[in-house]
């Protein structure tokens, strides 16, 4: 009987909730961007000379039937050999409310969405890298393609794309697209040096390269905002809700929420994370990830989880298994335990820290979670330290001419720094 009873306590407990040691979450502000009205009217008259030109030279076809829907595909494509399983949140939408400041209305009637009191309302969907994301966009992770054929309309390069402020004054670095739709699609904050060399009037299929995600302009954070405008120059929100009467402009449905885990993965030591790429003295920084993928028995194992749209009340079940599938460690997580402002984040981040015992096993461990519907897994390996051949000489050798100075001899003291 004492033994049924341990085994329902083992399993009853074995999978309590356990708080995180650090994390991030995305704040107001950030991932956010504020195009100067002066750029933007000056990219107008840009764009409307150069469509003149191309039509002029027979090179802009007549626009399709303008009421196409569902035709834009996905306009973020991560590079070959990336590993995780997504790279992005979605921070802001296009504000349906022309007031301003502090009245904003995205196309669901919500309030994911932002004004400022310069009169700007924001005229986009902001599409930013997570969790890691000025790392992420110096390694140049993910790239930047075209969500709708047409040709190039206007461009730019060679911009800053650090700034990390929405009151900077330097521009973006972009690629407008004039569709076959009718429509124009404008992708900013492009990393500098990373524009497509193609040049304006050249024609893109959907899923061509235009450049990789930066923070160029003014911008709060490594992000695309990806802006839609009519032949009039009238924002277009490609998502259709309560407040967006227009149809649905996407090829596949982006749902308002969509709960997701972005990345496990595990490291040497906390992960550091940074607020801008740029430290006081202006030299570029990234966060320091520290990720490590074996793992010495005896040793410290970080495990670190990254969410999309995470809100409070949705747990998640975590395991680390050894190799032979039994579990080393299990637990609950759910957002509400964090007590934090909001109920609510499109980014959050988490990390726990673990001793791997000195007889863990050797062999491939997994890091598993189970969230919203959707398991998910990350292999590390625990092996002990290879043998090293030359360095065990090294310290024999050392061994023997220690000894042979600390010799003994008769009536003499020992050499000074030997043994006892």
């Amino acid at each position: 009987m004492w033994r049924r009873l341990w085994l329902f306590w083992m399993l009853a407990t074995a999978a309590q909730a356990q708080a995180p040691v650090g994390g991030r979450v995305t704040g107001p502000g950030d991932f956010a961007d504020a195009p100067s009205p002066a750029w933007h009217e000056r990219i107008e008259h840009e764009t409307a000379a150069n469509l003149a030109a191309l039509r002029r030279a027979g090179m802009l076809a007549a626009p399709t039937a303008a009421t196409a829907a569902n035709d834009l595909l996905w306009p973020l494509q991560p590079v070959t050999g990336f590993d995780q399983f997504d790279y992005h949140g979605t921070k802001y939408f296009v504000d349906h409310d022309p007031r301003y400041p502090g009245f904003v209305e995205d196309y669901t009637c919500g309030t994911r969405t932002y004004d400022l009191d310069t009169g700007y309302n924001h005229a986009g969907t902001d599409y930013y890298l997570w969790p890691f994301p000025w790392w992420m966009m110096d390694q140049g992770l993910v790239q930047v393609v075209a969500a709708a054929p047409g040709v190039i309309a206007a461009k730019a390069d060679g911009n800053f794309d650090r700034d990390c402020a929405i009151a900077s004054s330097t521009d973006p670095n972009f690629v407008r697209i004039q569709q076959d739709d009718g429509l124009s699609a404008i992708y900013l904050h492009l990393r500098n040096g990373s524009v497509t060399t193609l040049p304006i009037g050249a024609r893109v299929a959907a899923g061509d390269y235009l450049g990789l995600v930066g923070s160029s302009g003014q911008s709060s954070g490594p992000h695309l905002h990806f802006e839609l405008r009519d032949a009039a120059g009238a924002v277009v929100d490609p998502r259709h809700g309560d407040c967006n009467p227009a149809p649905d402009r996407w090829a596949v449905f982006q749902p308002y929420e969509d709960p997701h885990i972005v990345s496990l993965s595990t490291h040497s030591a906390e992960p550091r994370f940074i607020a801008c790429g740029v430290d006081e003295a202006g030299h570029a920084i990234d966060e320091t990830p520290f990720f490590q993928k074996v793992f010495a028995p005896g040793g410290t194992l970080w495990v670190f989880a990254s969410y999309r749209d995470q809100r409070n009340g949705e747990v998640t079940q975590f395991r680390i298994l050894r190799p032979d599938g039994s579990v080393f460690a299990q637990w609950d997580f759910d957002l509400a335990s964090e007590h934090l402002p909001e109920p609510f984040y499109s980014g959050t981040a988490w990390d726990w820290k673990y001793t791997l015992p000195a007889d863990a096993p050797p062999g491939t461990w997994q890091f598993t979670a189970d969230f919203a519907g959707q398991s998910y897994r990350r292999a590390f390996v625990v092996a002990a330290p290879a043998f090293d051949a030359a360095a065990a000489a090294a310290q024999r050798a050392q061994v023997g001419a220690t000894a042979a100075r600390c010799r003994p001899r008769a009536g003499e003291a020992p050499p000074p720094n030997c043994p006892p």
